[in-house]
């Protein structure tokens, strides 16, 4: 595989919005094709932003020998048959989390693209995040030990912008549909197994499908734990009503086994980590990524046949389905 990765991206909604600009400033991919299941005209709008043509079905992507790697960019519970056919056609895929919206169709998707030997890389909140690779590199140098709890609260309004997204059967509530993000990130900073959890979940202002309020306790090996809780209860700004774009407070922090606690905040407009203990205090800065993730994706792909470490592969996400679904 040389030059440029040829990409075909089926689903041009908000997740391609918000991906777009990383795409058009990369030096090693190219999009290609286009489709929208649900929107003709965004395929043709981003056909031409992209310098690339819309393409009339799923197929004229999957069964283009000119495209490399297939981005499926659709919601959760109609993603399973565009992996199936990407697979079985022998292409990279890039999905998005959570894989499915359910543990079977995560299931399926996993064997196919395990048993067709080809990569399937999930985009989480942590990839292309510096934060959460410097605080990787930090925890597993063992000058300040090993991370032994990792606590985080999120809060923003539901999500107003589609009509599946408060669905339990098609998204699954709060927790899958926003703080899966944090399990993943927390699961790669402990770099260690899962052998508890407990999941609770509430319902307490909205008339929602599903719940507005849910937390996830994770027990970790060698005692570590993670405390994950998230809510729509608040009745916090929504800037945008046809976009993901709304008021979101996010809390977290870590500790070591040696008793440090971690945060991270931006300072004149840069992320610096800070860990203080006994009225010590030390400060970490982030350093940004050289490359954009769709250059260092097509690198890796194509020098080494592998994902970059900040994009979870599909075994990692069915692994964040089963820690949550499974009884």
């Amino acid at each position: 595989m040389s030059g440029k990765l040829r990409i075909g991206i089926i689903g041009c909604g908000d997740f391609l919005r918000l991906r777009a600009a990383d795409l058009l400033s990369s030096r090693q991919v190219e999009v290609k094709l286009l489709y929208s299941p649900v929107n003709s005209a965004n395929a043709e709008r981003y056909a031409e932003i992209f310098g690339a043509k819309a393409a009339d079905s799923p197929e004229a992507i999957i069964n283009d020998p000119e495209i490399d790697v297939v981005c499926v960019f659709v919601p959760p519970f109609v993603r399973k048959e565009y992996v199936l056919a990407a697979a079985k056609a022998g292409k990279q895929i890039v999905a998005t989390k959570p894989l499915a919206a359910d543990l079977s169709d995560a299931r399926e998707m996993t064997e196919a693209v395990e048993q067709a030997g080809v990569r399937c890389g999930v985009i989480y909140r942590r990839t292309n995040n510096p934060v959460i690779e410097a605080y990787k590199e930090i925890f597993s140098g063992g000058e300040f030990g090993k991370l032994a709890l990792y606590k985080q609260d999120w809060l923003h309004h539901y999500p107003t912008w589609n009509r599946w997204a408060t669905d339990p059967q098609k998204n699954g509530g709060p927790f899958m549909d926003a703080m899966l993000h944090n399990l993943n990130a927390a699961r790669y900073l402990m770099g260690r197994r899962v052998v508890g959890r407990a999941f609770f979940s509430d319902d307490h202002t909205h008339s929602l499908a599903c719940d507005d309020t849910q937390f996830l306790k994770v027990d970790f090996e060698q005692g570590a734990s993670a405390h994950l809780f998230i809510t729509w209860a608040a009745e916090l700004a929504v800037y945008d009503s046809a976009k993901n774009d709304r008021e979101h407070i996010d809390q977290c922090f870590m500790v070591t086994d040696q008793g440090w606690l971690f945060r991270n905040e931006i300072r004149e407009g840069k992320a610096v980590i800070t860990a203080t203990r006994n009225g010590l205090e030390k400060d970490f800065p982030v350093i940004p990524f050289e490359e954009t993730f769709f250059d260092r994706y097509a690198k890796e792909i194509k020098n080494r046949d592998m994902l970059p470490a900040d994009l979870p592969d599909i075994c990692e996400a069915y692994e964040d389905l089963r820690i949550l679904l499974e009884n």
